[in-house]
């Protein structure tokens, strides 16, 4: 199960970070919970602006059986999007690991695994969320809050526990089908296979057409060449 152990920290450089450290103190499924971070992160080590009102928490995972990292960062994604929906909040997964809605970011997802001697020992999922906070004016244009969007506040309480239990629902159901979740991912996904998109190249802006999606690279065609893209930031809107 997850969350039948819970940590809460008034405040944590990151959640991530935290149990990256204290690992061995924790029992599988324990969550540490943060009211605020003062260096929460992102993909490729971005910065994650997390204030008092936001829901962010790290899940540990201890696992005997192999599952990729990306399987659980695609887990909790669906998990999060399918949650939401529940409050009429129409998000959608903004490859490869962030939570959108209506062109700006309401959550962020960064799994990380802590290796000993080559052997994965643990595996940490972060999640942020926007949901109580209030999202400062320099970054209005591209993020949001769930608190702006239903224009009321949301249990915080609710939502961990909503999460985690849809999360735990979807490893049990397709720990053994990652294909699965790999299809339900893509099901909530933006952009998708066959869709026109603009990309940054060489600081160029080009437009092509998407192949394929993989978990860490888009490959495009742009004008008979196939173009990997790696970075959320080479995507234009």
């Amino acid at each position: 199960m997850i969350g039948e152990e819970i940590e809460v920290l008034y405040e944590v450089d990151s959640t991530n970070e935290f149990l990256k450290r204290n690992y061995k103190s924790f029992h599988d499924g324990a969550i540490v919970v943060a009211i605020k971070q003062t260096a929460g992160k992102g993909r490729m080590g971005r910065t994650w602006y997390s204030p008092e009102g936001g829901l962010w928490y790290s899940v540990l995972f201890k696992p005997k059986v192999h599952i990729s990292l990306h399987s659980y960062t695609k887990v909790f994604s669906i998990a999060i999007v399918e949650v939401l929906k529940k409050l009429k909040v129409k998000a959608y997964i903004k490859w490869p690991n962030d939570i959108y809605y209506n062109g700006k970011k309401l959550a962020g997802i960064l799994s990380e695994a802590v290796s000993v001697n080559d052997r994965v020992v643990a595996i940490i999922v972060g999640i942020g969320i926007n949901v109580n906070n209030d999202i400062p004016d320099d970054l209005k244009d591209i993020a949001i809050s769930l608190k702006d969007i239903l224009k009321k506040k949301v249990k915080i309480t609710y939502l961990l526990d909503a999460i985690n239990k849809h999360a735990w629902n979807l490893l049990i159901s397709y720990r053994n089908e990652t294909e699965n979740i790999t299809k339900l991912w893509k099901k909530y996904l933006v952009p998708r296979e066959g869709d026109r998109i603009k990309v940054k190249v060489d600081e160029q802006i080009v437009e092509g057409t998407v192949l394929k999606i993989t978990e860490d690279t888009l490959y495009v065609d742009v004008g008979g060449k196939v173009i990997g893209v790696q970075s959320i930031h080479q995507l234009v809107e």
